[in-house]
């Protein structure tokens, strides 16, 4: 009898004793000008930094890097001439959702004089394939591109799509797969019918702004193909930063504290939360409150 105490006791410390492991917290990745990583807030969740440039050169010299500074430029340079973006968009994601890590890849470079060089969706698209290719590691459950083109077709069919996209619409498709969100910006142009390029692909979740009294804003895009409205103005720096930029962001960080372990759950979790809306010239039952 003594034998067979001892192999239950063995058995039970193997059951009890085993190490719990948690499930790693969860990313956002946000794709855009650069990073200040000495601000706290920032420095806190940035596990991961990015470089991709097609004309520019990353701080190792080359178009690509990965790692501590890649994405990072000094202050006084990052918060200037349109690159304080990215900083403003990694500290809105930090204040809606202070859990949450952030991966950041920079897709903007920037020319002699200290201005911004120009990007394209081919960049866009292989920021998407590096988060497809890490979405495990660092467990990312959706991707914030405040980024977008108002340069549109006409009729239902505007969304400029064609076989030059096709690299870009299949790494959403894939990010779908793994279910991870790819958010854009609706844009700013106060066009009630057509939404911003990329935003209006079908598979992308395409982000309107909405106002701190919860009607959508008089300034974002506005369309069928508005996926969610969300909070577009954050007080950053004593400086109110207002757009679809921040909605997409914000609503990237919301969407990773209220993640359902998949997308479709997460989305219609969301749709579930909604509420009706007016705008100047529309209606909408899908703006997501932040403030209740």
């Amino acid at each position: 009898m003594k034998k067979v105490a001892v192999g239950i006791v063995a058995v039970l410390s193997l059951v009890f004793l085993q190490p719990v492991h948690a499930e790693p917290s969860k990313s956002i990745v946000i794709i855009d000008t650069a990073i200040d990583s000495s601000i706290p807030e920032v420095k806190a969740k940035l596990v991961q930094e990015v470089c991709i440039l097609d004309r520019m050169l990353c701080p190792n010299g080359t178009k690509f890097q990965e790692g501590v500074g890649a994405a990072t430029l000094p202050s006084s340079q990052a918060l200037v001439n349109g690159f304080e973006h990215g900083t403003y968009m990694t500290l809105i994601a930090n204040k809606v959702n202070p859990d949450v890590n952030i991966i950041f890849i920079r897709i903007v470079g920037m020319k002699s004089d200290g201005s911004r060089d120009t990007y394209n969706v081919f960049d866009i698209e292989k920021a998407l394939a590096w988060t497809i290719t890490n979405k495990e590691k660092y467990n990312i459950v959706s991707v914030s591109a405040s980024m977008g083109s108002h340069i549109l077709g006409t009729g239902l069919k505007y969304c400029p799509t064609n076989a030059t996209h096709a690299g870009l619409v299949g790494n959403i498709d894939k990010l779908l797969a793994l279910n991870v969100a790819t958010m854009f910006a609706a844009g700013n142009n106060r066009d009630y019918k057509r939404i911003d390029f990329p935003a209006c692909i079908t598979q992308a979740v395409a982000l309107g702004g909405a106002t701190e009294d919860n009607a959508m804003s008089p300034f974002s895009n506005a369309a069928p193909e508005v996926d969610f409205y969300f909070l577009e103005v954050f007080n950053i720096n004593n400086k109110n930063f207002r757009g679809t930029s921040a909605s997409t962001v914000a609503f990237s960080a919301y969407w990773a504290k209220n993640y359902k372990g998949a997308y479709q759950p997460t989305y219609d979790y969301m749709k579930s939360i909604s509420k009706s809306a007016k705008g100047r010239s529309t209606t909408t039952d899908r703006l997501v409150s932040l403030l209740g």
